[in-house]
């Protein structure tokens, strides 16, 4: 039996009847995203839909995540029906900015739901063949054509009317992060089936940055991560002031004066169903705050654990544990009986969430260290700098990035590839590629202001400024051995010495 339209147009009533859409969860519209991308025959992951209670939000919802970022198709689901005129006003200039085609789901009088307008280039192929599809599944629906030609915002009914417009710009990917295979494909393994992961390695290896270039490959196809959703992360940096209520929750002071539970980081990432990225997490006394949680994160699905109660003196307790379902479930649910004594607050990680640290080796005498029981509930994944050989390919794969001219070039991607090659020869000073691409970039402003200047002292000074608090923290017999490569290279030279005798000043 062939599929109509009313059958598409049911479905689609029947998913977004079912959806809380305050909900602050970013997966409450899995279904929905999984019925549109069969109709536009592109990956859920692909498709972003927020929930819009009003027309001012409109352009802010659009923005707001890295999934509307990287989405086709963004689609906004309104429940009000008095603002039609400025909501389309506002989708128009969302949709203009984003340089995406949207897609408008609004109830009608009778609650049934429907496209009302779709948003989209005409110079786009991919988005005119997706709106062609969602008409062809979903009925017919106002075409508003997008002439990105003009700073105004300018949309207007029927492709005749419409000059043509430019062809969006591409968005370039960022650079991939260059890790040995091996621990790429460790990281890739934990990711996908451990529900704490932690990427160990000194500063400026890429951690934050793999962990965000891998979310972007599950959203692409979570599949083959064997997941179902396509998450989104919620960053923090941890920094020594933490305690448990700044990760977990605590009790807090409210705007009334009273004192009530407020969830920390973790229960809020669970509450909006994002992954959280725990960035410098060695910069926290993570053991300490941890506790209350570590046998919730080491144990089975059936684990629950108390990590608070709703005030005090109140009986009401905040529990956290583990969903069936693929999506975090925070729910509040109320036990046997009526007595306020029964009553529960509940968070559920879904089976999917994560929680994934960054750790500095480079750090990890001088801050915190992880105890052993909080490091067992990690997967841990070693993270280290390239080899020199791979840092010249990658010096010499973004020496256009950088503004110097090709006689400045040859001598300064010499002199850098030398640093590089002296931190790495000692695990105490070794670092990954960032700083050291930040140094010809310092380099190039400086040749800018004064053409005359001695390259390797604008070098000297660069290195002073990207490396000196982290040269300030070495022991004499690294700075000896660093310095003896140094000063009898052609790395720095005769700067080496001005540039220790400046250390003396930064404490």
């Amino acid at each position: 039996m062939d599929v109509t339209v009313e059958d598409n147009l049911d479905e689609l009533s029947r998913i977004l009847e079912s959806v809380r859409h305050s909900a602050p969860s970013v997966s409450k519209y899995r279904h929905l995203e999984g019925l549109l991308a069969t109709f536009a025959s592109i990956p859920p992951g692909r498709i972003y839909p927020t929930y819009v209670n009003k027309a001012g939000n409109l352009s802010v919802r659009m923005a707001q995540s890295d999934r509307a970022k990287d989405a086709d198709l963004l689609v906004a689901v309104i429940t009000r029906t008095d603002e039609d005129g400025p909501m389309k006003d506002a989708a128009n200039k969302a949709a203009l900015k984003a340089r995406k085609p949207m897609l408008l789901l609004q109830q009608d009088d009778h609650g049934r739901w429907a496209p009302s307008c779709g948003f989209f280039f005409a110079n786009d192929p991919k988005a005119v063949g997706l709106m062609s599809q969602l008409i062809e599944a979903l009925g017919p629906f106002d075409e508003i054509e997008l002439n990105s030609a003009e700073e105004t915002d300018h949309a207007v009914i029927g492709v005749s009317e419409v000059p043509p417009p430019e062809e969006p710009a591409a968005t370039e990917p960022p650079p991939s992060v260059r890790i040995d295979p091996r621990t790429r494909r460790m990281l890739e393994n934990a990711i996908a089936s451990h529900r704490a992961v932690m990427l160990v390695g000194p500063p400026g290896t890429g951690k934050s940055s793999l962990v965000h270039e891998i979310v972007r490959e599950i959203r692409e196809d979570p599949s083959r991560y064997g997941m179902k959703i396509s998450p989104e992360l919620m960053v923090v940096t941890a920094n020594e002031s933490w305690t448990t209520r700044e990760l977990v929750g605590g009790e807090s002071i409210q705007d009334d004066g009273n004192l009530r539970f407020v969830p920390g980081y973790a229960l809020q990432a669970i509450q909006e169903d994002k992954w959280l990225l725990v960035d410098e997490l060695n910069r926290a006394d993570m053991d300490r705050i941890f506790g209350p949680i570590l046998t919730w994160l080491g144990g089975d699905d059936s684990q629950t654990v108390n990590v608070g109660r709703a005030a005090p003196g109140d009986p009401t307790e905040v529990l956290l544990g583990w969903a069936a379902t693929p999506e975090s479930q925070p729910v509040e649910e109320e036990l046997e009986g009526e007595s306020q004594g029964s009553r529960t607050v509940r968070y559920a990680a879904g089976q999917e969430w994560r929680i994934i640290g960054t750790y500095n080796s480079l750090d990890a005498q001088r801050v915190f260290r992880l105890g052993l029981a909080l490091g067992r509930r990690f997967a841990q994944i070693p993270i280290a700098p390239p080899s020199p050989d791979t840092f010249e390919d990658i010096l010499a794969e973004r020496s256009e990035n950088f503004g110097l001219s090709d006689k400045h070039w040859e001598e300064a991607s010499f002199r850098i590839s030398q640093i590089y090659r002296l931190h790495s020869a000692d695990p105490a000073t070794a670092m990954g590629p960032a700083l050291f691409l930040a140094l010809p970039k310092s380099m190039a402003v400086g040749l800018r202001r004064d053409e005359d200047a001695a390259l390797v002292s604008l070098l000297a000074e660069a290195y002073l400024l990207c490396f000196g608090p982290w040269l300030q923290r070495l022991s004499e017999e690294t700075w000896d051995l660093l310095g003896e490569g140094m000063a009898g290279s052609d790395a720095l030279a005769e700067e080496w010495g001005w540039v220790r005798q400046q250390l003396v000043h930064m404490g």
